[in-house]
């Protein structure tokens, strides 16, 4: 009996450890301070954090200062609203957060009926002043989907990186990129918090674990200044968050193909009389979804399925 009871804490110890090394680098922070028309502070005031995807809420009460804070909020678009009795509610919606980077949203409630509804569109302060200095962006979904990434080497999200402040491209060692002086091996990539790291080469711009585009929800990168909880690496830090799904089903499918059949041979191959080129075809998938309620919650996890092929005729 004692055996058993031994295991399963030293069970639940391991699965509580996971759990917060999972949450280290992959989540934010919504903060802000809610205030009445003269400016004073709401104390006890409920406010509702709601992933506008999931539709799942967390709640708190501001401070005796009026001050509110969510903390280890996974990156997406949420909805803020905020309560209290002789003021007007107040709804704050498509509020982006990105991942490492906190969302400052203050609120100012008028007086009035709390059956009243104030509503208010991407509240959100465009100037972070609630982060410590990372020096570094975010390549949010929209970027990965629009910008053109397909290369030789298929879909590589990192080839963004080559594009950002202090990325130098060209140098002949390594994988020829360096941050603001850094040795070409010096990056450190992670996954949902997951090393994803070549131990045994290495280089900025690659790892061995290349995710699909269609399955990342958005890929941060500091250059400098890292916060406790980025390190091993005296380069850039680049965190990838995948997509958690939403209530509703969704999918998408790309495929690149690339023939000579329809490519201008080259200028030399003309001239010995040879039919050169490749041929080559890229292909990815990848669905998710997220279907809660009341009484059950499930689960259909993000897949994908990427297959360069390359032929030379």
């Amino acid at each position: 009996m004692g055996k058993k009871l031994f295991l399963m804490a030293l069970s639940l110890s391991i699965l509580s450890f996971g759990a917060n090394v999972f949450g280290q680098g992959t989540t934010s922070r919504v903060t802000g301070t809610v205030e009445d028309n003269s400016g004073g502070a709401v104390a006890g005031a409920t406010v509702t954090l709601t992933n506008q995807g999931t539709n799942s809420s967390l709640t708190t009460q501001t401070s005796g200062s009026g001050v509110y804070v969510f903390d280890l909020v996974q990156p997406g678009d949420y909805r803020v609203t905020v309560e209290k009795a002789g003021f007007k509610k107040f709804v704050s919606s498509n509020n982006q957060v990105l991942v490492n980077q906190p969302a400052t949203i203050n609120v100012k409630l008028e007086i009035g009926d709390v059956s009243a509804t104030v509503n208010v569109e991407g509240s959100a302060e465009l100037v972070q002043t609630s982060t410590s200095g990372n020096v570094g962006g975010t390549v949010d979904q929209r970027s990965l989907e629009s910008l053109p990434i397909v290369g030789l080497r298929g879909r590589n999200p990192l080839d963004l990186l080559n594009f950002q402040p202090g990325f130098v491209v060209g140098a002949n060692t390594g994988g020829g990129n360096h941050v603001h002086g850094s040795r070409d091996r010096s990056f450190n990539f992670t996954l949902d918090g997951i090393d994803i790291n070549e131990s045994s080469a290495g280089g900025s711009n690659f790892t061995p674990l290349r995710p699909n585009p269609d399955s990342v929800q958005e890929f941060q990168f500091v250059s400098s200044n890292f916060t406790a909880e980025l390190g091993r690496s005296t380069g850039a830090q680049v965190t990838f968050v995948t997509r958690s799904g939403t209530n509703r089903f969704k999918g998408s499918a790309f495929e690149y193909y690339q023939t000579p059949d329809l490519n201008a041979n080259e200028y030399e191959n003309n001239l010995n009389g040879l039919n050169g080129g490749s041929s080559s075809s890229t292909f990815s998938a990848a669905v998710s979804a997220v279907r809660s309620s009341r009484t059950r919650c499930s689960f259909l996890q993000t897949f994908n399925f990427s297959e360069p092929r390359n032929h030379v005729s």
